[in-house]
């Protein structure tokens, strides 16, 4: 397989042209598993063919990832993501992305000068992702298990529905926290049940109201996410749970004590 081609054919066909020039001249791994080799219990039909991962941090100090993490576990984990998602939004073939493929780089973001250092930790592009090496550096905890909530994050990005682009970030954060919460991934940075003052203020907040609405309804994310597909509207939460979404917020709120003086100061994915 030529990899230049695969990654510059995945960029262009994505519109990602401020991306590609950090696609070349990395150490390429590419770990191919077939749908037989899979784990029993994956399903066949629901993920990419392809994961790969192009770590450009090797002879730079920005070490962890390729000491504490490592290429192979990413594009295993990579894998585990997409099937977790798809199935979460209860879909197959890519749901409708017709994407046979996800890719990762990581590289620093300070030294490819894009992106927020350091509290940026990814930018996604069609099935193209972009890993910060400056937040894996600099990252205090269990590195590995922040590292493998991410990847469940930014799986959730590549494969969920936005509305053309026009569904707003809190929902599109909110949706790709709610998968890495259920993936049982969630950040040791993240507030707690309940905190916050709208579910405007998306990822972790709007996670957990999420967590909520789909207790009301066992399929609504799945509902939401297929409806998202064209277009969105807050008018989507009435149809799916028959209440609007501030009534839902409120009767959320009321199972923690009700709303604080002041907004919670989410901790944010980074992408």
């Amino acid at each position: 397989m030529d990899s230049s081609r695969l990654v510059k054919g995945n960029v262009e066909d994505h519109k990602v042209p401020a991306l590609l020039y950090l696609l070349f001249n990395m150490k390429l791994f590419v770990l191919l598993i077939t749908l037989f080799a899979l784990a029993p219990t994956q399903v066949i039909g629901f993920g990419p063919d392809i994961s790969e991962v192009f770590d450009n941090t090797t002879g730079t100090p920005d070490t962890r990832f390729g000491q504490e993490i490592g290429s192979e576990y990413t594009a295993n984990i990579l894998f585990d993501a997409s099937d977790f998602v798809l199935k979460t939004f209860e879909q197959t073939d890519g749901g409708g992305k017709n994407y046979t493929s996800i890719g990762a780089t990581v590289t620093s973001f300070k030294a490819s000068g894009i992106g927020g250092y350091p509290l940026q930790v990814a930018i996604i592009g069609g099935n193209v992702i972009l890993l910060n090496a400056d937040y894996v550096q600099t990252y205090t905890g269990d590195l590995k298990a922040e590292f493998t909530g991410i990847l469940y994050h930014v799986s959730a990005r590549v494969w969920q529905w936005t509305a053309d682009g026009t569904a707003p970030n809190w929902l599109i954060t909110g949706i790709a926290d709610y998968v890495r919460l259920t993936s049982g991934w969630p950040s040791k940075d993240w507030v707690s049940r309940g905190s916050g003052s709208s579910w405007e203020e998306g990822y972790a907040v709007a996670a957990y109201f999420l967590e909520y609405c789909n207790g009301i309804n066992g399929r609504f994310i799945a509902e939401l996410n297929a409806i998202m597909r064209y277009s969105y509207s807050d008018a989507f939460f009435a149809q799916l749970l028959r209440k609007p979404v501030y009534d839902l917020w409120d009767d959320y709120k009321l199972q923690y004590g009700g709303n604080p003086p002041a907004p919670a100061l989410a901790s944010s994915s980074g992408c």
